[in-house]
């Protein structure tokens, strides 16, 4: 089911706006309740933009209620004229969907240090193999300039131009070895045998990106600390293929851009994951319409990872694999529920973005 409006043109400029739905078919039926309101419309050629209004919520049965999370945008264009609408079965015409986040927390972006840099670490030509789903990872050095501690200021995809529909998502990865250790170059499947054990310490999360995310600017009192004397220059970069279509033949030398700066902030960030482990406690048994799994992250973990006065969250990713479609994080403090963190009661696994969040959360060990 569906929640739509409708633009007609009824003759030469004249159009009317309707408000609609339509059931698990496609057939359209005019909503009792008429929520839709055209502010403007301007049309130049072929293309037409117009802009409505519809409150989030109606209090309408039949309208969707738009909140904080994932929504899904349906379209479809068909030929008129149309002499009703009741009855049209919109799943016949050409249609499509995109994946938004429609009310989403837009702050602006701090003013950037004059000597703010950018470094993109990147695969080079690799050859996409013709499998469904691929885990490719590449090992990198930083440049000598990172010997001394900087700050990531932002971070963003640098994906090859028309291989947007393959790369699903990607993270850079510190190694955490040694200063002085040397590791052995790796150019292949994650998951593959012959890939050094010892790279198994390129796991702690710099940056991450996944399909439809923007880029993400951290705040101007903030930065992710990279480099330093102590910080081994080894990164593990990740991207996932997704080819389903088996495709032949794709070269691709997509990565991710690091936004940089020396001219340090007054607080370190940092990247905490928490949920559950990919093991076989997580199987859905069968036969179930719906199925909750549930992770903690208890008063001995964070009593022992985080400081005195606790951590401040600005930011917050949910993340499942193609079976999940609802995703929050509550906040305990002792016997008390606080305010949830983040939710998304439409999740796809296909729009995963680093969402900033409207206030700024304490949370102490």
């Amino acid at each position: 089911m569906s929640d739509l409006f409708i633009m007609l043109k009824i003759e030469h400029y004249d159009y009317n706006l309707r408000d609609v739905y339509t059931d698990e078919a496609g057939f359209v039926t005019l909503d009792d309740h008429d929520d839709c309101h055209l502010l403007s419309m301007k049309r130049r050629g072929f293309i037409t933009r117009y802009a409505w209004s519809r409150k989030f919520d109606t209090c309408d049965n039949q309208d969707y209620y738009i909140e904080d999370g994932t929504t899904h945008l349906v379209y479809a264009v068909g030929r008129g004229p149309i002499r009703r609408l009741d009855g049209i079965n919109l799943s016949k015409e050409m249609h499509g969907f995109q994946r938004v986040q429609l009310l989403k927390n837009i702050m602006p972006n701090p003013q950037f240090p004059e000597d703010t840099k950018i470094l993109t670490i990147h695969n080079n030509k690799v050859a996409v193999p013709n499998v469904e789903t691929t885990y490719w990872c590449t090992l990198h050095r930083l440049p000598a300039n990172f010997e001394s501690k900087n700050h990531i200021i932002q971070y963003s995809s640098a994906i090859q131009e028309g291989n947007e529909g393959l790369v699903h998502h990607m993270e850079v990865f510190h190694c955490e070895v040694p200063v002085e250790k040397k590791l052995p170059s790796w150019n292949g499947p994650c998951t593959s045998p012959a890939k050094p054990k010892v790279l198994e310490a390129c796991k702690r999360v710099l940056a991450a990106w996944a399909m439809g995310a923007l880029p993400f600017t951290y705040p101007e009192e903030a930065g992710l600390p990279i480099g330093g004397p102590e910080f081994s220059r080894y990164v593990m970069l990740e991207v996932h293929y997704n080819n389903p279509e088996l495709k032949e033949g794709v070269i691709d030398s997509s990565g991710i851009t690091l936004t940089y700066t020396p001219s340090l902030r007054d607080h370190d960030a940092g990247v905490m994951e928490l949920g559950l482990e990919y093991t076989n406690k997580m199987a859905i048994p069968p036969h179930q319409s719906d199925f909750t799994l549930t992770g903690y992250c208890v008063a001995e973990c964070t009593r022992v990872g985080f400081p005195a006065e606790g951590i401040v969250i600005f930011g917050s990713q949910l993340h499942t694999h193609l079976t999940g479609i609802k995703v929050y994080t509550k906040h305990i403090r002792g016997s008390a529920e606080l305010p949830e963190l983040n939710r998304d009661n439409h999740y796809s696994t296909h729009f995963q973005e680093i969402r900033r969040l409207k206030r700024k959360v304490r949370v102490l060990p």
